[in-house]
């Protein structure tokens, strides 16, 4: 049986919780949960029927196999290596941290300590997005060259001390939100050349930096994407988030929108096909994903290099909004 400490149970640690009570065919048990604030741990505590512990009370428990972080984004390498540092196997939320050289020290630790570590770019494991990228790699809509991607919602004013609103915590729009389609895309596309990004803030309020970000990334092997994501949806939408994306290939396009009742569509030869693919919980998924390669000795499904990968274009992007100019990939590296 595998221990795991659950760390955080803000919203996203609400979502690990909701994910382990629904998880089967694992053998595993969540002995602890942890957060600063008490409400917060209290429910986690009620749901998973457990206890609560420090952090380090947690790391310096020898049955404790597995630590995931549900923590913010500027708590990450801290937290990472000193787990590693433990001999713990670590499923951290993305991005796997701010920077790259603090990604790179999370990486190295955990393979010097020879622990597992997994990256939650959960979009991976979303059946939407799982069934576009078997349509592609089956060539279903024929070459796929040119995609548009959506992500957005109200400003997250969730976080503790509104830490969202810290570039120097979050990361921003690019790094928190968008990060996900570029590591999407990457799966689907491969590696990219360059990046042209543009922010601009939309909200009103207390925001102190750019809301909403857009980009268009050019691959090494001649693809094109756009990729758009916004903290700056009306708090009175019905929906206060949503995502969207369309794929066009030289024989069809992929279309999905989370809105709508039937979100996923292809267009083929003048025919068009509607449907719902299989209602899993992508969240309760990645995290199978993870213990089962714990478990197997296997290499996680997103690894931290893959991860880091993926936080080279969010915060490439972030450079070309701030000189408004494109960046090459060479400059990155």
């Amino acid at each position: 049986m595998l221990n795991i400490g659950l760390i955080g149970c803000g919203m996203m640690g609400k979502v690990h919780t909701n994910a382990y009570k629904n998880l089967k065919d694992v053998d595993f048990n969540v002995k602890y949960v942890s957060d600063f604030i008490k409400e917060k741990s209290d429910f986690c505590e009620k749901e998973l029927n457990t206890s609560t512990a420090t952090f380090e009370e947690i790391i310096n428990d020898e049955e404790i196999d597995v630590i995931d972080l549900c923590t913010p984004t500027y708590t990450h390498k801290d937290l990472a290596i000193k787990a590693a540092k433990k001999g713990k196997n670590i499923f951290c939320e993305k991005p796997i941290a701010l920077n790259e050289k603090d990604a790179q020290e999370i990486i190295d630790v955990c393979k010097e300590n020879n622990v597992k570590l997994m990256i939650g770019h959960v979009v991976r494991f979303f059946p939407e997005y799982k069934k576009a990228k078997m349509l592609i790699e089956n060539n279903e809509i024929g070459k796929a060259t040119i995609a548009r991607f959506y992500r957005g919602g109200v400003y997250p004013s969730h976080g503790i001390d509104n830490w969202f609103n810290d570039l120097e915590k979050s990361g921003g729009v690019f790094v928190d939100l968008s990060i996900h389609d570029f590591d999407f895309l990457r799966t689907i596309f491969g590696e990219i050349e360059s990046i042209e990004a543009r922010s601009a803030k939309i909200s009103y309020g207390n925001i102190k930096n750019f809301d909403h970000g857009t980009a268009i990334l050019k691959f090494k092997n001649g693809k094109i994407a756009h990729v758009e994501g916004s903290w700056a949806e009306p708090e009175n939408m019905p929906i206060n988030f949503k995502t969207d994306y369309e794929i066009f290939g030289d024989d069809g396009m992929l279309n999905y929108d989370s809105e709508k009742s039937l979100t996923f569509r292809i267009q083929k030869n003048k025919q068009y096909t509607r449907m719902n693919p299989s209602n899993i919980n992508p969240y309760m998924e990645e995290i199978k994903a993870f213990l089962l390669s714990v478990i197997n000795n296997e290499e996680p499904p997103v690894s931290g290099e893959e991860a880091l990968k993926s936080l080279k274009i969010a915060l490439a992007a972030n450079k070309s909004a701030k000189e408004k100019r494109t960046i090459c990939f060479e400059e990155m590296n």
